[in-house]
């Protein structure tokens, strides 16, 4: 069920609310990061497909502006990764959902909420991350145990939020983005 399109102030509110210690991750410190984050994993609920299209929806708003050169991560990860998911959202099968999980760069050891600046490639890349999380979380052991697939898509749009208001995007305008891409995902 397609949560009703929220307002800023309403994401505003609704991360207020939803403040919660068991909940917190550094990707999402403001009420209207964390009301978005909220909002999308109502939204997608139990449909891990949809969560899958919903974080796919709201990459194809930055993962363009990611550089070719001089970034965390080449390109070529990032549209590989997103080629990837887009191929298990139409066979989702155990063999693409493997290539997906096998696809994930582990290596990384600065994500983007712990630069001194907003960085929009770092947003990107932490996108693309949890938008492949979102494809096999809670299907196997590791030793990097994501959340369920419903937080983890959630979780990609914040990073998306956050990379749109990197880019110089208000953020009410950064969030409406956001939540127009989800909102279409779901048909």
């Amino acid at each position: 069920m397609i949560e009703p399109r929220p307002s800023f102030e309403a994401l505003h509110e609704l991360g207020e609310s939803t403040t919660n210690v068991a909940n917190a991750w550094a990707g999402a410190e403001q009420y209207a990061s964390r009301g978005l984050v909220e909002w999308v994993r109502r939204t997608v609920a139990d449909d891990r497909t949809h969560a899958v299209r919903a974080a796919l929806a709201a990459l194809d708003l930055v993962h363009a502006g990611y550089p070719e050169t001089g970034a965390q991560a080449p390109k070529k990860y990032i549209d590989d990764m997103i080629r990837s998911i887009r191929t298990w959202v139409e066979n989702p099968s155990h063999n693409t959902k493997e290539a997906v999980r096998s696809s994930l760069d582990v290596t990384r050891q600065v994500h983007a909420w712990q630069t001194p600046t907003n960085i929009p490639h770092f947003w990107i890349l932490e996108a693309v991350d949890h938008a492949c999380l979102t494809v096999w979380s809670g299907e196997r052991q590791s030793y990097i145990v994501p959340m369920d697939f419903a937080t983890c898509a959630s979780r990609s749009a914040a990073c998306v939020y956050h990379a749109l208001v990197a880019q110089g995007v208000p953020e009410e305008n950064a969030a409406a983005k956001v939540v127009d891409a989800v909102t279409r995902s779901a048909t």
